[in-house]
């Protein structure tokens, strides 16, 4: 419980940093909503340190009285930490102040930033698709089998007779199948895969490289509608059930436009940050031994 905590107040901690530098020059008529030793929480501190949060989190503490007042009461719990380090000019630690410094500089540098560099403009349409256009291989999507798997496992220090008892397991459920019973109902009752079990074994699509060679060969040398042969791998014995297959393609531009879009921006983001820079090596002194 105590560990839980104080891993909540480090974390409101974090939030609230960075309006530390923001909120310095307050009303002095604004309403007092907390005060330990001489800090003081009021209502206009709050709503900006409310307002550097991610907006659901805006939302939700806005709407809630409770939420404001338990953020409220998690203020005090940081700030009666903060005059103990300060009583006990932990402050004044190199080390601490080394750390104080460098939060203060990315706050700096993430407020500049966003102030000199338009991160916001959305990309042109055209040149989204100039730049699908000039990458287009970048976009081949290679063939892919949708499978299902159902695994029982064998570790690798396992003895001769647990071997033999996956095998016969893995025989067992094969003839299950032969019998007619659903391969998703047997990947439920049977296989060791947790991430996969629940789901009837299904792991969705995957193109050659994705899974170990063994399980790869096996699952495209597969038809769809058919189930391999057991198959070992280093996990153990696997049965793979092909669903689907889909044939060498280049991914349409609707689906790769956000992607494209992010490319653009952080490419502009580089060449503008990169202009900041040499400016600002023009402006101030730089020396570097």
């Amino acid at each position: 419980m105590l560990k839980s905590k104080i891993l909540f107040i480090g974390t409101l901690f974090m939030l609230f940093s960075h309006s530390l530098l923001m909120a310095e020059n307050l009303p002095k008529t604004d309403e007092v909503l907390a005060q330990v030793g001489n800090s003081t929480l009021t209502a206009a501190r709050l709503d900006m340190m409310i307002d550097l949060m991610p907006p659901q989190i805006q939302v939700m503490l806005r709407g809630n009285d409770q939420m404001k007042n338990e953020l409220i009461s998690r203020w005090v719990d940081i700030n009666l930490i903060v005059q103990e380090a300060l009583a006990a000019k932990i402050d004044q630690d190199p080390l601490v102040m080394l750390k104080i410094d460098e939060m203060k500089n990315r706050v700096l540098v993430e407020a500049l930033i966003a102030k000199r560099l338009d991160t916001q403009a959305p990309v042109p349409q055209e040149e989204i698709a100039a730049y699908y256009e000039k990458n287009s291989s970048e976009f081949d999507q290679g063939e892919q089998v949708q499978a299902q798997h159902i695994l029982i496992r064998v570790e690798a220090n396992a003895s001769a007779e647990d071997r033999e008892k996956a095998r016969k397991a893995i025989d067992m459920i094969q003839n299950k199948l032969k019998n007619g019973e659903a391969f998703a109902s047997l990947a439920a009752q049977f296989s060791e895969d947790p991430g996969s079990k629940n789901k009837g074994g299904n792991l969705g699509y995957f193109g050659r490289g994705q899974m170990v060679k063994e399980f790869e060969d096996a699952a495209f040398a597969t038809k769809p509608g058919e189930t391999s042969p057991p198959v070992q791998t280093n996990f153990g014995w696997h049965l793979i059930h092909v669903v689907d297959r889909k044939e060498p393609a280049k991914l349409p531009l609707e689906q790769v436009s956000k992607e494209i879009e992010a490319r653009v921006k952080a490419d502009w983001n580089e060449k503008a940050l990169k202009k900041l820079l040499e400016e600002l090596k023009s402006k101030y002194p730089v020396t570097v031994k």
